[in-house]
């Protein structure tokens, strides 16, 4: 349902608002921005524009620098009150269930805003060139991109000829919720030589029976509050009780910074490269 939803909400957000406009002499250099998006805001920073960063999301919690920058309020429910008085001269906005009246409204209010779809491998390779040409920066966005894929590309090829492992990415364990068909952790562990246990789309609850059921060979556990000193030990004392599962018997239970493969933004390639190494340790050298 929450799939359906976003989806939807993409669809009427990209009609409503247009679609990113990159010709130069639309763009100009902005100097004041605001991004609505930890993805963009990511994207931002890594194309070396991040001193003109003026406003991020209260999630936009990468790199270091940008915690630092004015918040407008969370993903989905941004303030454009918080946004209009840093008097951006560009607003980046990837389309989510729930942001769509504060972007429509921040266009009307007059704020140049543009709509760069950040969900699936590929948009992070079209958000990282379309911000680029928003930016005045295309050459940085095409260099950016296509050493990201050159560094996927490189771990897919070393794992080629592995046998792939099943897998289970875990977003949260109360309730247990899952990264399913379509999602951008399926397409990473994919292609760092996975086998995605769980076959229904987007992000479904899930029960533990149908888990062990499954019986992954590896648990990615996304560890969603990095703040949290205790994330870790939760997250693994709860796997503990399941003994049968074969990632809990074989001691393959990883709990790591799940921000990596949620976001499609410049740190997909570490996330590919992490989740090779959880996955075919024996390749990774």
């Amino acid at each position: 349902m929450r799939g359906i939803v976003l989806a939807a909400a993409a669809v009427t957000l990209a009609v409503a608002c247009g679609t990113a406009r990159v010709d130069p002499e639309v763009t100009g250099d902005p100097q004041r921005i605001v991004s609505m998006a930890p993805s963009l805001t990511e994207i931002l920073f890594a194309l070396g524009v991040g001193d003109r960063v003026v406003g991020v999301t209260t999630y936009c919690n990468y790199p270091p620098e940008a915690r630092g920058r004015a918040k407008i309020g969370g993903f989905v429910n941004p303030s454009v009150e918080a946004i209009v008085a840093l008097e951006p001269d560009l607003v980046l906005v990837s389309p989510a269930a729930g942001n769509r009246d504060s972007a429509l409204a921040a266009r009307a209010a007059g704020v140049r805003l543009e709509i760069v779809p950040a969900e699936t491998l590929a948009d992070t390779y079209d958000a990282i060139r379309s911000v680029a040409k928003l930016c005045g920066v295309p050459a940085r966005g095409e260099v950016l991109a296509g050493a990201i894929r050159e560094r996927i590309a490189r771990v897919s090829a070393r794992v080629a000829g592995a046998p792939r492992v099943s897998a289970l990415f875990c977003l949260q364990i109360d309730p247990l919720i899952a990264a399913g068909r379509g999602t951008l952790p399926a397409e990473l562990m994919e292609l760092a030589g996975a086998i995605n246990v769980v076959e229904a789309e987007r992000y479904p609850v899930v029960g533990i029976e149908s888990i062990l059921a499954r019986a992954p060979e590896v648990i990615l556990q996304s560890r969603m509050d990095t703040t949290d000193p205790d994330a870790d030990a939760v997250a693994v004392e709860y796997w503990n009780r399941w003994t049968s599962i074969p990632a809990v018997r074989d001691g393959r239970v990883f709990v790591f910074d799940g921000t990596t493969s949620l976001r499609a933004g410049p740190r997909v390639a570490d996330a590919v490269e992490l989740l090779a190494r959880s996955l075919h340790p024996e390749s990774s050298t």
